[in-house]
């Protein structure tokens, strides 16, 4: 059940503690003139019986006097009592309202009666009173109050008053568990966003698409707003080279303590969006942090956890090696021990979490404070995150209440360790494959103790030795608003906000003198990243409420500056001694300019936006608003560095017509539409201006003042001043809905999104001087995504004890790309032995996007080499062949839950899945197939159904390494109870325990089928490929939370 206007903003608690005030004051006047026996026009007559205990009961028409009473106290989910609630035995006129103390009392109780307790914008509770004299009431809030409060850009709004697709979640719906970011917290929450975890690795990112993908080059990531502040969530991981041998993790919003959040809204259509213009392009998330309230209140929450691999790649036991090596391979290769060298990686991992936060405070001052410490150890060895963080929030009202004055601070310090997890072969040190591929025989160490080197291949424990790679950021985000009310009904509001973020990253391999891997003297490299925004931005807004008509209006200016630097540094050339390069990196002896060059980088960038907003309410029946913004940002030329952004919403409210007023089954009826432009401008700094590159001696040159030749200069990129916004057109038409006294409920929207003047980077451009480089162009084509989209929900209160809620989502997608200048964009690219750089899906005409373009795999030839499908056909396979073969994106993607109450304990599921999508296993591809096999490595157990498969028969990209994506899984679940305030007088002690990830029902042979590894060829993002990486976790959580 949700919390009480705990998870809205303080000027919409503010709003509804006065809702609640002027309806018991009103209760109270109700209930002081019943018990004077005045008799209300239009209503029964009401007498006052003879009460007892100071109680004031009333009773409806009376009917013949029984023995049987009842009595007790109505309270909130605040334990605070409720005046003026009505109490009734279903299906008869008995009842009476509840006093001041919350108290009620029954007379004359009929046998097997039911107690109906009721009161306005509260969910209505039906208890068997059964054998009961005495029962107390908590009512709360109602799931689907249209008093509701979402957030929107620059202030919030009713929910019956949203004309756009906005999707919410409260704090008591969101996950459980091992929650590290606030996206995993909405992880299957909202229909038609995607939220895929990259690997299991503690600390990785979230990949969030709204709607599907529409750019090619620029950002798909929707923008993000923290307590009204739009921030940067580009990646602060810092660079330190190549030949390390790792892939750092790293999630911007890591920064964020999730025990801290509200509440998430996103914005998902254009009519909500484009008050942000051209950042609104793929969604708005409004994140919500708490704040202080009237009520003083302490909590601490902590838990534990414990995870282990999910799904381990099934490949050969010691035995099945020794057997088919014997019978197929070299038995040569076999050896003495019996080692599973993923058991050698892999662990089980200890997480522990610890949340205090305490606030309260007056009408007139508020505060909220908190701190949290988080250590997650990760499934696979020398792999872990820690996270310290730290939170301010106040807010002081003054000149009464004509100034009030908001401030919000957050800082944390994030630590990380990863393994040496790269997948592109052996000179980078890539854990997993070599895991996947160690002969089962080897010892994992020699008599003597030292690690065992293999004869070829490397051993995954000395790559555990060799390698270190660990990340610190410090980031720090603060705001402070402050509103003057000028006069009745305008408001003037000023924020400033800086997001400050410090990341500094170190790699490290020492000296060896293996063959198979690189820097056999060492090498340690650092990195640092600098992150900065500044934003400051004014506006006002005026109120009107007259009769039927109310209007709403916006008019504001943002400035927001963004400011980046890199530095690293690399040094090689160490002696092989017990002290690590890390911790003596004088020791270092090689500055080679093409390895070791000290390197940098600058940029700044900034954006100017004008908006504006009219929201206009006849008769909360029938809702108009339309929004603008026009967008300036340096990224572009002067010629096109403004863009304007309009967008129009409507709404009607049909259960509010005479037409539907005594269709009682009827609670909501609301038909929505919504129409908008938004921009996309989220591409490199600079990319209109030329790029050189600079390089010692004179092998080359260019004629910088178009004369004469510069030594050392060469063009890299021409520049292009006329390249404009991305543009997305989207139209959204949808139905808001809830019958039977809100148990059913739900919203369905169908839309249409189109990208155009699509923004990518080609080689096509030649400059007249020198016949290289590159520019960026703005193309005709177009991305389209048309869907649907389902949220229904289903809950009942069968008893006081005894109450469930189910129901889910499910999208629909259509995803095509049109008007592609080119036969097909190729993306997708693979890596490994032979493999480098292939491509397999990317951008077609009449396709989704990341469709896959590879050679259709027919079988093996009597020879043992791969038969494909002449698809052209000329006799002769090549490029030429290959076919379309599926898309890497869904179809369908939905999300199903059920809460089930039962007295104190609770029961939480929540389901998610996908279907229609292809999975191109490229672990298959480059490390598991049966000629390396007869190399000496282990492979899987499925490799060997194909025995005949000549050694020399190449692994080709085709279908026979794609596979359907489908799949269904437990996500989360979790049991609760809740001791209430029974024992030390504390008010609220759950404890609960949670899984996470408990089942897979799938038929892909992969680790997991939710695949996202963001790789990219040519800046041209991957999709559905399922490279070696981190594999994802089961986690069993207990936890307690206590409130005090």
């Amino acid at each position: 059940m949700k919390k009480r206007g705990k998870d809205l903003p303080e000027s919409c608690q503010r709003a509804l503690r006065e809702r609640r005030l002027i309806l018991r004051k009103l209760s109270l006047i109700l209930v002081l003139v019943v018990s004077m026996g005045l008799v209300v026009t239009g209503m029964p007559e009401i007498t006052n019986p003879e009460s007892g205990s100071g109680i004031n009961s009333v009773t409806v028409l009376q009917v013949q006097s029984q023995e049987r009473t009842i009595r007790g106290i109505v309270t909130d989910t605040d334990n605070q009592p409720m005046p003026g609630v009505t109490v009734q035995l279903k299906g008869t006129t008995i009842g009476t309202l509840t006093d001041a103390s919350g108290a009620y009392q029954i007379r004359n109780v009929p046998p097997n009666s039911i107690l109906v307790v009721s009161f306005i914008g509260m969910t209505t509770r039906e208890i068997a009173i059964g054998d009961q004299t005495e029962i107390n009431v908590t009512l709360s809030e109602s799931t689907l109050n249209l008093d509701e409060v979402v957030v929107i850009g620059y202030g919030t709004q009713r929910r019956q008053e949203v004309t756009g697709a906005v999707g919410s979640v409260k704090e008591d719906g969101f996950n459980r568990g091992v929650i590290l970011s606030p996206e995993q917290l909405m992880q299957g929450k909202v229909s038609g966003v995607n939220i895929t975890t990259r690997s299991g690795e503690p600390g990785e990112a979230q990949t969030i698409v709204i709607r599907g993908p529409g750019s090619v080059r620029t950002g798909s990531g929707p923008l993000y707003v923290i307590d009204g502040v739009p921030i940067d969530n580009t990646s602060n991981t810092p660079s330190v080279g190549s030949a390390i041998g790792t892939s750092g993790a790293s999630n911007p919003l890591n920064f964020l303590n999730p025990a801290d959040i509200a509440s998430i809204d996103v914005l998902k259509d254009a009519s909500s969006t484009a008050i942000y213009g051209s950042r609104g392009a793929n969604g708005v998330i409004m994140i919500t942090t708490k704040k202080g309230t009237t009520n003083e209140q302490f909590n601490y929450s902590s838990s534990f956890s414990i995870s282990q691999v999910a799904s381990k790649l099934k490949v050969l036991s010691t035995q099945e090696f020794i057997d088919y090596t014997t019978q197929y391979g070299d038995p040569s290769v076999l050896k003495n021990s019996d080692t599973d060298w993923l058991d050698q990686i892999y662990r089980t991992a200890f997480t522990q979490n610890h949340n205090l936060s305490f606030g309260g405070g007056s009408e007139k001052s508020k505060y909220y404070a908190s701190i949290s410490y988080l250590d997650q150890e990760g499934v696979v060895e020398k792999s872990e995150m820690r996270r310290f963080t730290g939170k301010i929030s106040a807010e002081q009202k003054f000149l009464n209440d004509h100034v009030n004055i908001k401030f919000n601070l957050t800082a944390s310090h994030v630590w990380n360790n990863s393994p040496p997890s790269g997948d592109g072969g052996n000179a980078h040190g890539e854990l997993f494959t070599n895991a996947l591929n160690a002969n089962p025989t080897y010892p994992t160490h020699n008599p003597d103790g030292s690690i065992y080197q293999f004869p070829n291949g490397l051993n995954p424990i000395m790559l555990l030795d060799m390698f270190t790679d660990f990340r610190k950021t410090d980031r720090v985000l603060a705001n402070i608003e402050s509103s003057v009310n000028l006069f009745k009904g305008l408001q003037y509001k000023i924020n400033v906000a800086v997001d400050r973020s410090l990341s500094e990253r170190i790699g490290q391999s020492k000296p060896h003198n293996i063959p198979d891997l690189a820097n056999n003297t060492g090498r340690l490299a650092q990195g640092n990243v600098e992150n900065g925004n500044q934003i400051i931005e004014n506006y006002l807004t005026y109120a009107l409420q007259q009769s039927k008509h109310k209007l709403d209006l916006l008019l504001g200016h943002s400035y927001q500056r963004f400011d980046y630097q890199s530095r690293g540094w690399s040094i090689n050339g160490f002696s092989t001694t017990e002290i690590e390069p890390y911790y003596n990196p004088s020791i270092g002896t090689t500055l080679d300019i093409a390895m070791n060059r000290p390197s940098g980088s600058a940029t700044i960038n900034e954006l100017q936006s004008f908006f504006t907003r009219a929201n206009y309410n006849f008769s909360g029946r029938y809702i108009l608003t339309a929004t603008a913004r026009m967008d300036g940002s340096s990224k572009f030329g002067d010629n096109n560095r403004y863009a304007f952004f309009p967008s129009f919403g409507a709404a009607w409210r049909l259960s509010e017509e005479a037409f539907l007023a005594n269709a009682n089954a009827v609670n909501n009826l609301t038909l929505r539409f919504g129409w908008g432009l938004t921009g996309n401008q989220e591409i490199p700094p600079k990319i209109t201006k030329a790029q050189l590159s600079v390089s010692t001696g004179n092998a080359v040159g260019y004629p910088l003042d178009g004369v004469n030749i510069s030594p050392g200069y060469n063009f890299v990129r021409i520049p292009n001043k006329d390249i404009r916004w991305e543009v997305s057109r989207q139209a959204n038409i949808g139905l808001d809905f809830s019958f039977f006294k809100d148990r059913l409920y739900g919203a369905f929207d169908a839309f249409d999104k189109v990208s155009t003047d699509i923004l990518w980077e080609t080689t096509t451009a030649i400059d007249p001087i020198t016949p290289t480089g590159s520019n960026w162009n703005n193309y005709d084509m177009k991305i389209i995504n048309r869907g649907v989209e389902l949220a229904l929900g289903f809950r009942s209160d069968f008893s006081e004890t005894f109450q469930w809620d189910f129901g889910g989502n499910i999208s629909y997608i259509y995803n095509t790309v049109q008007d592609l200048p080119v036969s097909i964009l190729r993306t997708g690219s693979l890596s490994g032995p032979g493999l480098t750089s292939v491509q397999v899906n990317g951008y077609m005409n009449g396709q989704p996007v990341g469709t896959f373009y590879i050679l259709e795999f027919l079988g093996l030839d009597e020879d043992g080499f791969s038969i494909f499908r002449d698809a052209k056909p000329d006799g002769i396979i090549n490029d030429d062949d290959r076919v379309v073969a599926g898309s890497a994106l869904p179809k369908v993607q939905y999300n199903l839950y059920a809460n089930v109450s039962y007295k104190k304990l609770g029961l939480v599921l929540n389901f998610n899945g996908a279907a229609g999508n292809k999975i191109y296993n490229e672990t298959e591809n480059a490390w598991l197939t049966y000629p390396i096999f007869l190399a000496g490595n282990n492979v899987s157990k499925y490799v060997l159904d194909n025995t005949n498969e000549n050694p020399l028969n190449s692994s080709i990209p085709s279908t026979r390494y794609l596979y359907d994506g489908d799949f269904f899984r437990l996500n989360n679940a979790t049991l609760s109870y809740n001791l209430n305030n029974t024992i030390w007088n504390l008010k609220n002690i759950n404890i609960y325990v949670t899984g996470q990830n408990l089942f897979l029902i799938t038929k892909y042979p992969g680790n997991d089928p939710e695949v996202d590894t963001p790789k990219s060829s040519g800046g041209f993002r991957s999709y559905g490929i399922d490279y070696t990486s981190y594999p994802k976790a089961r986690t069993y959580i207990l936890g307690v939370s206590i409130t005090f």
